[in-house]
């Protein structure tokens, strides 16, 4: 009988001591917190308070690496910030430049389309002035052709061999064949050659 009483109350003691480690366990890994009456008592109260300590020891740990690692990112994002802010510095200035060599460009463009109009204005003035002398040269054609060949021939002859051609090129072939035989002959031939070079 007194067996049994020991043998009870063994297994009352082991499943106290399995509870009190299992609470103790509980405390240490801070699932459970501890009761101030624990923290005070003699024993106990070092184990709990030392559990408390490594658990804030580790706490503080995790914050700091989680600091570190915030620190770390951050330095990270302030150095694309700036290498963004470098990018668009660069963008910004070669789109000036950009700007500036269209300007100029745009400038040369306007420069051009001027001096198209004047050489155009140009064009237009020797042209009318060309049609001017052609009539002019049809004109005097017309006079010499009334007048006697050697007369006419005589006159000719002194005028610039480009004026005569210009008379010739708005007479009859016939009436310059007979103003040329009544001119001297070096000065004929001389203005014939002119009149071959300058037939198309």
């Amino acid at each position: 009988m007194i067996l049994k009483k020991i043998k009870i109350l063994l297994v009352f003691l082991s499943l106290l001591v399995l509870l009190g480690g299992g609470y103790y366990l509980l405390l240490y890994v801070n699932l459970l917190s501890a009761p101030a009456f624990l923290k005070n008592a003699p024993l106990l109260g070092n184990f709990v308070s030392r559990s408390s300590e490594q658990v804030s020891r580790l706490q503080y740990e995790e914050a700091f690496k989680q600091k570190e690692k915030a620190m770390t990112e951050n330095q990270k994002l302030r150095q694309t910030l700036q290498n963004k802010a470098e990018e668009m510095e660069n963008t910004r200035k070669s789109l000036a430049d950009l700007k500036k060599k269209l300007k100029l460009s745009e400038q040369e463009d306007d420069n051009l389309k001027e001096e198209i109009a004047q050489l155009n204005s140009e064009i237009l003035d020797l042209k009318s002035k060309q049609e001017s002398k052609t009539a002019a040269y049809k004109d005097m054609a017309a006079y010499f052709s009334e007048m006697k060949a050697k007369t006419a021939a005589d006159i000719l002859s002194r005028l610039d061999d480009e004026d005569v051609i210009g008379i010739f090129s708005q007479m009859e072939n016939d009436t310059v064949a007979e103003l040329m035989q009544n001119m001297d002959a070096a000065r004929a031939a001389r203005i014939s050659k002119k009149m071959l070079v300058a037939a198309p």
